[in-house]
């Protein structure tokens, strides 16, 4: 497959970089030189550095050959117009197959990708705003205890969990921990300093491990319960600034049973959005001044969501919030090397807009059996659900028969909204959703072991 990329930034180049790991065939455009030069060095893929919305330009890739057309840079129009110019460049319809995406930040945009059609030349449209936003709501209403990676086909969750010095979890293996706890649930993946491990029953969990725990929401509840973080239903929420990640979410939380806070450093802001919303409460104010929250008896909310431009903001206002009395926190943060420290530091659940907009396109790029992706630890590892159908190698094999790589375990399997933590004489049916956690790197091997035949 060939994949034209336009645009490298923060989330073209993460593209870029999954693909490239993959062993896809990937070149990418780039309008500035040090930029340009930076991803010669650091990625193994053609870097063109040219302006993107230039038919000439199109025309020197020839786009013929490819497959999907990724307009990733900044600008909203710049995205629309480089997706219109790759549509138009083959009048004679040679190029039907390439499907066209494009990065957009306008919320009215955004929704063009809920109308199933094509838009301004774009194939597919994905906001990181809007797809944070979704992100974080998902988040709350699993109440907010942990980051949550939630699948479509399954009512399985998979939530992380950071092993302090008091964990019930530390210094022991997987094999002790599962007796223990007596209910169904994996632990599927660790990350220990920089390594990310897939781990076996003699595994030992040791204080600061992150770990990805796998289980339905009544068995997930307990387990959490017993590491000493509170079940608790979200009723309170303060959102912190008026990003459009702020905006994309009063959409959604609005709509749930929760009385909403909102906090803006800017009149003009809160006049609107007190306007738009006139059941949130609007507060005109700065997060750094602390005697806003007594003031404002901030301090009495269940969950303060911290989503201003500013990502060390966010993580200290979330942080500070907890320290007088706030019981949970979510923080929206664009480093990758951030989300593991704010979580490592007290804040409940981290947000990245860049992830959460790389998860949605490698969703779009593999559709069909898979119908849920999300990456972890900087695109080391990833969990996918994958539906099996009828023609599926996998289909009437047992687990122990599907040769599956190493560093790859098949964690849950929904079949008929019943939910099963497999061993390896479950056999697979049409129909089943399977999630699947996995090194990086072993991506191609499980996409060929539930290909069709």
């Amino acid at each position: 497959m060939k994949f034209v990329i336009a645009g490298a930034g923060a989330v073209g180049y993460d593209i870029a970089r999954h693909l490239v790991k993959e062993g896809k065939d990937v070149v990418v455009i780039e309008r500035d030189p040090i930029r340009a030069k930076f991803l010669e060095s650091n990625l193994d893929c053609l870097v063109i550095n040219k302006e993107i919305n230039r038919s000439q330009t199109m025309q020197e890739i020839d786009l013929a050959d490819g497959d999907y057309f990724i307009a990733a840079t900044n600008k909203d129009e710049t995205n629309l117009i480089a997706c219109s110019i790759a549509a138009s460049s083959s009048p004679d319809g040679s190029m039907l197959k390439l499907r066209k995406i494009a990065r957009v930040s306008n919320l009215d945009y955004s929704h063009a990708e809920f109308q199933g059609s094509p838009f301004l030349g774009a194939d597919y449209i994905i906001s990181p705003e809007m797809a944070a936003a979704n992100h974080i709501t998902e988040i709350v209403k699993q109440g907010a205890l942990s980051d949550v990676l939630a699948f479509e086909g399954s009512n399985i969750t998979v939530r992380n969990e950071i092993v302090d010095k008091n964990s019930s979890f530390r210094n022991k293996n997987l094999i002790k921990i599962r007796k223990e706890i007596n209910k169904s649930f994996l632990i599927a993946l660790i990350k220990r300093g920089e390594s990310v491990l897939i781990p076996s029953g003699n595994t030992v969990v040791r204080e600061g491990d992150e770990i990805y725990i796998v289980a339905d929401e009544k068995t997930m509840d307990y387990i959490f319960a017993r590491t000493g973080k509170k079940i608790k239903k979200i009723e309170t929420a303060l959102i912190v600034g008026t990003t459009k990640i702020a905006k994309s979410l009063l959409r959604t939380l609005s709509m749930m049973p929760i009385n909403l806070k909102l906090l803006s450093e800017d009149y003009e802001e809160a006049k609107d959005i007190s306007r738009r919303y006139p059941n949130v409460l609007v507060i005109n104010g700065d997060v750094r001044n602390e005697s806003i929250f007594e003031e404002e008896r901030l301090n009495e909310v269940d969950l303060i969501i911290t989503v201003t431009e500013n990502q060390e903001l966010n993580v200290l206002s979330a942080l500070y919030a907890k320290s007088i009395g706030v019981e949970r926190a979510i923080a929206s943060v664009s480093k990758e090397s951030y989300i593991s420290i704010a979580q490592k530091l007290g804040v409940d659940a981290t947000v990245s807009p860049k992830r959460s907009t790389v998860d949605a396109i490698l969703k779009y790029i593999r559709r069909g059996k898979i119908i849920t992706l999300h990456t972890l630890f900087d695109g080391e590892a990833e969990a996918v659900e994958i539906l099996v159908s009828g023609e599926c190698n996998a289909c009437g094999k047992k687990i122990k028969e599907l040769n599956m790589p190493e560093n790859s375990i098949i964690a849950a399997i929904t079949r008929n909204k019943e939910i099963s933590i497999p061993n390896g004489d479950f056999e697979m049916r049409p129909g089943d959703s399977v999630i699947i956690i996995m090194k990086k790197q072993n991506v191609p091997k499980v996409e060929a072991v539930f290909s069709d035949l």
